[in-house]
């Protein structure tokens, strides 16, 4: 399951992936995303990993395009899981963008809202 809630104001938007993530998850968070570039001209991302279930093969394709084609469009992005494998995938794939990304435990929730907050 993929959720969010946007906080307008700031241009801050949470993300919480908790299990598979499909085809229509995914086609609802793009233009939530988009909107928000458009408003703010950049993202502020807090992506929560509890789990990570099955993934629609034909979205890894999909959102690596997205990705390039917005990869001036992040600020920050806080990605918080306490799955150990995340942080180096994470770490590489934050070369495909000019903002700034960090990884924090779970116990840290509160340090990486704030730190997407600040910057």
């Amino acid at each position: 399951m993929l959720s969010w809630t946007v906080d307008e104001a700031a241009g801050v938007i949470e993300l919480v992936v908790d299990g598979a993530i499909t085809r229509a998850y995914y086609e609802k968070l793009v233009p939530v995303l988009d909107a928000q570039i458009a408003k703010h001209g950049t993202l502020r991302v807090v992506e929560t990993v509890r789990k990570i279930g099955p993934i629609d093969w034909s979205l890894w394709w999909q959102d690596l395009k997205w990705a390039v084609q917005h990869r001036n469009s992040l600020a920050r992005c806080a990605v918080v899981t306490d799955h150990g494998w995340i942080g180096p995938i994470t770490r590489a794939s934050a070369a495909l963008f000019s903002g700034e990304m960090r990884v924090f435990s779970e116990s840290q929730a509160v340090a990486a809202k704030a730190w997407v907050r600040e910057g």
